[in-house]
């Protein structure tokens, strides 16, 4: 990390890595199907109508993952990222309990 950077920058720069590993992860996770689909293609398992409609669907889930990463809340997405990549802070979790157990998280520390 720059250490020309405020703490501000930095705290910023932080979210923007968790951000980008979530986004490479949760693309990877769309794209692994797909991959699987053309390896069946080659193969002649699968044939070519169905591996453009796989493709055609993953085009469609790419599209709604662009939109979950540019028009949610920024701090709701940083937090989300750390949810997924398991790297809540007992602050994250203290600050948005509600939320994330909305979203599912059980804190296994209070249990």
């Amino acid at each position: 990390m720059d250490s020309n950077l405020t703490p501000k920058q930095q705290k910023r720069q932080q979210e923007r890595e968790i951000i980008d590993e979530y986004h490479k992860l949760v693309t990877e996770e769309a794209l692994e199907p797909l991959y699987q689909s053309f390896k069946k293609w080659k193969s002649g398992s699968l044939p070519y109508f169905e591996l453009t409609e796989l493709i055609h669907l993953f085009h469609k889930k790419n599209q709604e993952i662009y939109k979950d990463f540019t028009y949610n809340d920024h701090k709701e997405l940083v937090l989300l990222a750390k949810l997924k990549l398991s790297r809540l802070s007992e602050d994250d979790i203290k600050e948005n309990k509600r939320l994330l157990e909305f979203w599912g998280f059980e804190d296994r520390a209070t249990e």
